[in-house]
């Protein structure tokens, strides 16, 4: 007799079967004992009346007979729960020391890096478990879809050369060639395009993308997977099409309570995202908009933050006059991260306002307020006073705050909206110019756009797709003109020798026939942690690393013998040597 899954014993009742799984619990009565079984497929309930010493976790063998529970012994908590096994032999095939942590929660209560340390533990639980499944059943439903909408998958290479994606590169020394790198591709980018140049009509890929970024909740360290395609002679709607569609076709698959709230997804220019919401990455789930005050405002009354200020921006939110102190405290904390200098607010009071500012304001410019921003009684109105940068930004995050706080949002709609026309260029960090985003993208207007003496002017035919305030997708029409490309890198620096050298897989591939291409990126992690009602994109991962980039069940990133570092050509800097003896990752 073979063995048998534990959901199969649904069908099986009556019958002999046997089990191999995990004892998950344990309930001894003495003259007869509950073992809670668990194997991949699920948990069941098997009686005893034999005396076998075991414990929590040890591997079984139980040979029985499925039987329906007693009406009064039902559990329709589990989906086993209306039958047990009747066991008539139990066999130990390997004993367990008692786990560092219980299996029977979700685990979020634990510290995460004890978890990652025995995550093959971890992994045992229903939650992780079940994502585990439910990731591979997304993955499945994406490769049929491609497959059925003419996609070919192709896999790139993990082995390539550097280059400016926005991120820093992962190194691979090379042994042959002593002195020189491999990086590990932040994006197959420069790949996907040279298939197009190929004749490759329609490619995808789960792809995986190496960025040496520092972690966050929502942002996996190291290595992350996107759904990644690429399509020749392509219009932007084409590229829309297939993201909304492959959406609307396979996310019922993981998440059937979750509904595409607007189809086809929206579109909102950069600027106006930014202007209206604060964010190029918009939750659109709620509206708590930001509106433009400073005409009524400016140089109209005696608060000279006002006064002094370029823009003047407000949000109203809806019965908010029931607001504390405390609370406000709290927004005004969280517009400082963002670089405002404080957050002013009133309270509407049937046509007049009180508290806060409204001392400031004069009874024709509280009514002027009131009116131009359709306030009603009980309203908190919200202020924030600077440049326009920091106004935004500033406001952008306390309307997710209030978002959140008030409880705006509900979690099984799904809001998509295309983000379109993002500047070609960028002031970084350094106050210097750089590409405002995927730096192989098409100027609109080509060539010629960019001999616009602001180049900051320059927009480009870049898009992202967000998702209930997340980025979940990056895409463009490419540039596919050789000169061109030469030209938008020159802008940030690059010399045309420079260019050819760095990019010559690329630039000489434009020469023979370049079609005109665009694709986009879909990050499947972050995707499946918004899907799952994940708040910690870490456990989408079967094993992830740390909150602070380590993987601390493998011990990486870790020491390498000498001889390996020679082989490279490489030594560790002493000033690096004493630090590492100092400190332990």
């Amino acid at each position: 007799m073979s063995r048998t899954l534990i959901n199969d014993c649904l069908n099986k009742i009556g019958e002999k079967v046997i089990l191999n799984g995990w004892i998950a619990n344990i309930r001894d009565h003495g003259h007869i004992a509950f073992i809670d079984l668990r194997d991949w497929s699920g948990n069941i309930q098997v009686v005893t009346n034999e005396k076998i010493e075991f414990g929590k976790e040890w591997v079984m063998e139980i040979e029985g007979v499925v039987k329906k529970r007693d009406e009064k012994a039902i559990n329709l908590k589990v989906p086993t729960g209306t039958i047990e096994i009747e066991a008539t032999k139990i066999t130990i095939l390997n004993k367990s020391d008692v786990p560092p942590f219980p299996l029977d929660s979700d685990g979020t209560e634990l510290e995460e890096n004890l978890r990652l340390k025995y995550r093959y533990l971890d992994l045992r639980r229903n939650r992780l478990a079940n994502i585990i499944k439910k990731k591979h059943k997304y993955i499945l439903a994406v490769r049929n879809w491609m497959d059925q909408n003419g996609f070919t998958e192709v896999i790139t290479p993990l082995l390539t050369t550097s280059s400016p994606e926005g991120a820093r590169d992962f190194l691979i020394p090379s042994r042959i060639h002593k002195g020189k790198f491999f990086v590990l591709p932040q994006a197959p980018q420069q790949f996907k395009q040279l298939l197009m140049v190929s004749g490759v009509d329609k490619y995808f890929q789960i792809a995986p993308c190496a960025r040496d970024e520092d972690p966050r909740a929502d942002r996996h360290a190291g290595v992350f997977y996107q759904i990644d395609i690429e399509i020749s002679f392509p219009t932007t709607d084409i590229l829309f099409s297939a993201a909304e569609k492959l959406m609307q076709d396979t996310i019922a698959t993981v998440a059937p309570q979750k509904k595409i709230a607007i189809f086809p997804f929206p579109r909102i220019t950069h600027t106006d995202a930014i202007n209206i919401y604060g964010t190029d990455k918009p939750d659109i789930r709620f509206g708590l908009e930001l509106q433009d005050v400073t005409e009524l405002l400016k140089n109209k009354t005696d608060f000279n933050v006002f006064n002094n200020a370029d823009v003047i921006k407000s949000i109203v939110v809806t019965s908010g006059g029931s607001f504390s102190k405390t609370q406000i405290k709290k927004l005004e904390e969280l517009a400082k991260e963002k670089g405002a200098r404080g957050l002013a607010y009133a309270k509407v009071t049937s046509n007049n306002l009180d508290i806060g500012i409204s001392r400031f304001l004069s009874p024709d410019i509280q009514k002027s307020l009131i009116e131009n921003l359709k306030a009603k009684d009980g309203d908190l109105l919200i202020f924030v006073a600077d440049n326009i940068n920091i106004v935004n930004k500033s406001l952008g995050l306390v309307r997710n705050y209030l978002g959140t706080l008030l409880k705006l949002t509900n979690p099984n709609e799904l809001s998509f909206v295309w983000i379109t026309g993002f500047p070609f260029y960028e002031i970084n960090d350094e106050g210097k110019l750089d590409f405002g985003h995927n730096p192989f993208s098409m100027p609109k207007g080509g060539a010629q756009s960019l001999d616009a003496t602001d180049p900051l002017s320059i927009e480009s035919l870049q898009y992202d797709l967000v998702l209930n305030g997340y980025e979940l997708a990056s895409g463009s029409i490419r540039n596919h003109e050789p000169e061109t490309m030469v030209k938008a890198f020159e802008k940030v620096g690059y010399g045309r020798e420079e260019v050819i050298k760095k990019f010559g897989g690329l630039y000489n591939a434009f020469h023979f026939g370049a079609p005109p291409h665009g694709g986009w990126a879909i990050g499947i992690d972050r995707l499946l942690m918004i899907l799952l009602d994940e708040s910690n994109i870490r456990d989408i991962y079967v094993f992830p690393l740390s909150s602070n980039g380590v993987d601390v069940l493998m011990g990486a990133p870790g020491d390498v013998d000498p001889q390996q570092l020679d082989d490279v050509g490489l030594s560790i800097k002493p000033e690096v040597l004493r630090k590492l003896s100092n400190e332990k990752i």
